[in-house]
């Protein structure tokens, strides 16, 4: 790995000024244009400094077939971060970490001035319920969620939603989220994107 993807630590002389990352998980399955967006979307509404890809060596809740090999997975999300602020990261195959409660704790612990935002689309806020420890990642990392084609109602009438519904920012005041006391989360109803993962491997299985 390059050493260059190294996690700053508070030890190691690297994470000397107070920034904002944005983390974005996902098999990338493969990485596609809508990650992209998205990661894109984030830089703009958010403020964020950078925008990390968390590629994940196996989601829990996803299914092991059909997914390709972690490498070809982190290769993909390689070529497609186009942006000199996003970067595909191997964070969770370093740490050794499962669930992005754990991933965010030991983070928070390694990068203790860094200030994360956990960015989903709105499909998983409404889901969100089945994540291991999902009431943690509210208190360990503002969020940002960014409506996807179909699911706003679904997420917003989320278990989710209205567990947290009195932290939840206005989204003209999103470029904030990263700094106020935690949980805070935004739902943001942006310019969305057709791509998917889903359709990508159905299309190249069809030869098409």
């Amino acid at each position: 790995m390059p050493a260059s993807d190294a996690l700053p630590t508070a030890g190691n002389g690297v994470d000397r000024r107070r920034i904002t990352v944005g983390l974005m998980g996902g098999s990338f399955n493969p990485a596609h244009e809508g990650h992209l967006h998205v990661a894109r979307m984030a830089l703009r509404s958010l403020g964020v400094d950078e925008v990390w890809w968390l590629v994940s060596p196996q989601n829990p809740l996803k299914p092991t077939d059909g997914m390709a090999p972690f490498g070809e997975r982190l290769a993909s999300a390689r070529r497609m971060a186009r942006h000199p602020r996003v970067r595909a990261r191997d964070v969770e195959l370093r740490l050794g970490t499962h669930f992005t409660a754990d991933t965010l704790a030991e983070l928070r612990r390694r990068c203790p001035r860094i200030r994360f935002v956990w960015i989903m689309g709105a499909d998983n806020l409404a889901g969100f319920h089945r994540w291991e420890r999902w009431s943690l990642i509210f208190h360990a990392a503002a969020v940002a969620v960014f409506d996807r084609p179909s699911y706003s109602l679904r997420a917003l009438a989320s278990r989710a939603a209205h567990r947290f519904a009195r932290f939840r920012v206005p989204s003209r005041a999103a470029r904030t989220l990263a700094q106020r006391r935690l949980p805070a989360w935004v739902f943001l109803h942006t310019r969305r994107h057709p791509a998917s993962a889903t359709r990508i491997r159905e299309a190249a299985r069809n030869g098409m």
